[in-house]
């Protein structure tokens, strides 16, 4: 390599010692690597001013100086989160190994005795110095692009938050008005309807029902996100509560030619849990069964007391659908994620019901996971606590 495509540093030697000074110099000058402008400082002040006004690409700085040691020149060059801009490297006469920590921990690049200085030693001990510091700029670089990135991520994270926040309650009115007057004309209040009329008002209806339950989960979704949706458990008997929810799914299912049905223990403890919660969780999941399940199929819901968690009772939901690849099971309670289909493509929904569901169980303390083998149906699983006297009086309640 000749001199003309060696790489340039820029080299600054803080030493009062003129002969050590030239014995660099001479080192320097058989690097075959690299090509190097020298400057030299006398004592630690006129070296601290030179790394100021034009920044080298490394320190030479002997620990005994005339003003400073080398930990004060550290100190003093160091900038206010305690980082040092510039490699530096110390030179000194003493082997001591206590200096040593102490100049690495001060952020010392190197540390180098002079007895042991060679043109090789000198010249790697430079070189590593400068490509570390170089990494940690674009370290530094590249956090501080992250940082800003993720803050602007932030800050259009809270805009779309707060919109869809303030569209599923602008949009709540409207909808509870044209419900209204959807029951006046199906209820005949303003005048007969045949049954053409009737047929597609009520389609409409189940249109804004769907609506509905499209912007609660918006509200609901905001709520988690913002710690304000809360939960009022008290004692409630499972088994009656998954009956009704069950019974309240039978049309849907019936309609579909789907067998729905539910399986308790007997002698169930009863559960501390927020009921409407509940039911909504239960609903979400017997809902995206029914929707994934062929005519033909078969759900049921059970309810057992969990045998691996002491004090809880597990309720599942057992399909006979088409399943979920493996890849996407991980990813089901995830916000606005959809399990798609090659075949039938995205199933509709905001993505966010099952997200929804996860969160409420966790406000109860619970788990929820799901099992399943693609072409054969999957299960949904979660677990509630037990009801226990002292559970009131400790707080739950308050949660």
């Amino acid at each position: 390599m000749t001199a003309m495509t060696k790489t340039l540093l820029r080299v600054l030697m803080v030493d009062d010692n003129p002969e050590d000074c030239e014995l660099y110099r001479r080192f320097l000058k058989q690097d075959k690597a690299h090509a190097y402008h020298i400057l030299r400082a006398e004592s630690a002040e006129e070296g601290l001013a030179l790394c100021r006004s034009g920044q080298p690409d490394c320190v030479l700085v002997d620990y005994r100086l005339p003003d400073l040691d080398g930990l004060e020149f550290l100190a003093a060059l160091a900038s206010e989160d305690g980082t040092i801009p510039v490699p530096v490297i110390m030179l000194t006469g003493y082997g001591d190994e206590t200096l040593v920590a102490e100049a690495m921990k001060a952020g010392a690049a190197d540390y180098l005795p002079k007895n042991a200085l060679s043109s090789k030693s000198l010249g790697s001990a430079i070189a590593n110095a400068v490509e570390k510091s170089k990494l940690r700029m674009a370290v530094e670089e590249q956090r501080d692009i992250l940082e800003q990135t993720n803050e602007e991520l932030r800050h259009k994270h809270e805009e779309i938050r707060s919109f869809y926040h303030v569209l599923s309650h602008e949009l709540k009115t409207p909808l509870t008005v044209i419900v209204g007057y959807l029951a006046i004309v199906l209820d005949g209040l303003a005048g007969s309807l045949n049954d053409d009329q009737r047929e597609f008002l009520n389609i409409a209806k189940d249109s804004c029902a769907q609506i509905t339950l499209a912007l609660n989960d918006l509200i609901d979704a905001t709520r988690l996100e913002t710690g304000k949706l809360t939960i009022a458990p008290h004692p409630v008997a499972i088994a009656e509560l998954v009956s009704q929810v069950v019974a309240s799914l039978l049309p849907a299912a019936q309609g579909k030619g789907i067998h729905l049905h539910h399986v308790s223990a007997p002698d169930l403890p009863d559960v501390l849990v927020d009921e409407k919660r509940i039911v909504q969780v239960l609903s979400n999941l017997l809902s995206n069964a029914l929707k994934f399940t062929p005519e033909g199929g078969e759900i049921v819901v059970r309810v057992n007391t969990d045998s691996q968690r002491l004090g809880a009772v597990l309720v599942s939901v057992k399909d006979t659908g088409r399943g979920i690849e493996p890849e996407q099971c991980g990813y089901v309670f995830d916000r606005l994620y959809q399990v798609r289909d090659e075949e039938a493509g995205s199933n509709g929904g905001l993505g966010l019901g099952l997200c929804i569901c996860r969160e409420l169980v966790r406000l109860h303390d619970g788990e929820i996971w799901v099992e399943s083998t693609p072409g054969q149906g999957s299960t949904f699983f979660f677990t509630v606590p037990e009801y226990a006297a002292d559970d009131m009086l400790a707080g739950v309640a308050g949660r």
